[in-house]
């Protein structure tokens, strides 16, 4: 965290190991829901791409004939739209978990994973090919035209695109463990300032919107500016997520913890916003 508010500090401790575990179990539940959403989106794009994917290996005719022609998109539809806005609430949730990065790059993953599922238990429905690596004669007697590229590309994309999504989910799962451990990295160093660093009053001076909204809550980019042991006016600047009751004004209290020997330093200041800012800096 970049930011402690001294409001709920102490709550939190105490209820920190409870809360942590219910976290993590919902957000797992979600993820697991995620992934079985887009699960049917990857199922229901077989449906639905089953004739283009014909029109590309067979000749027109009958040969562009699908069992799906005709069939409503529901599983596609129902995949995609549910999944897009479970995504917004598992980053939500997740948040306090892996941190903002983390909790980004997770729907991403959990989408991914469930794209390359659905695919691959949609590939024994493909329609097969009317003739291997050649489109028949359009006309009785007339000679079979070899595939081109394109042909040959759609043909093997049953093999190709789960795979692809599959190589996606790991690297995007990769990413989110490196994400996550970088946050509980950042939290335990923003942990250690706050009972180590030196505590000073601040007052915040700017406040400024960054377009991102979590979980319903605005994430403000803000600035504080306080005085070092040296008598050194400085300035740091750190970004959060408030409730929209209790957003942060200019020239409202702040409290700092800083690294008396690096005051310089942003990413080893702590800042601490609301009304106990104050009586905490004192």
């Amino acid at each position: 965290m970049s930011t402690i508010d001294p409001r709920i500090a102490r709550a939190e401790k105490a209820n920190r190991p409870a809360r942590s575990a219910g976290r993590v179990a919902i957000t797992a539940v979600l993820g697991i829901v995620h992934v079985g959403l887009w699960a049917l989106a990857g199922y229901g794009f077989g449906e639905t791409f089953d004739t283009m994917r014909l029109m590309a290996i067979n000749q027109v005719g009958d040969g562009w004939d699908s069992r799906f022609d005709g069939t409503l998109p529901l599983l596609f539809i129902v995949g995609v739209t549910l999944g897009a806005i479970l995504g917004f609430a598992l980053t939500g949730v997740s948040g306090r978990v892996l941190g903002l990065a983390g909790a980004t790059l997770l729907p991403l993953f959990t989408g991914a994973t469930g794209i390359a599922i659905g695919l691959a238990l949609f590939y024994p429905e493909w329609t097969p090919a009317e003739s291997y690596g050649q489109l028949l004669g359009f006309m009785a007697g007339d000679a079979p035209t070899p595939w081109d590229t394109s042909a040959w590309v759609q043909y093997w994309l049953p093999v190709w695109l789960p795979i692809v999504f599959g190589v996606i989910a790991l690297v995007l799962l990769v990413v989110v463990v490196l994400a996550a451990s970088g946050a509980r990295r950042k939290a335990k160093r923003m942990a250690e300032r706050v009972t180590t660093g030196r505590r000073v009053a601040g007052v915040v001076t700017e406040v400024l919107p960054t377009g991102v909204e979590i979980s319903g809550m605005p994430r403000l980019q803000f600035t504080v500016t306080f005085r070092d042991l040296a008598g050194v006016d400085r300035w740091v600047t750190k970004k959060g997520n408030f409730s929209p009751a209790a957003l942060p004004r200019a020239g409202d209290a702040a409290v700092v913890w800083f690294d008396p020997l690096n005051p310089g330093s942003e990413k080893d200041i702590v800042v601490g916003l609301g009304p106990e800012a104050a009586a905490a800096a004192s």
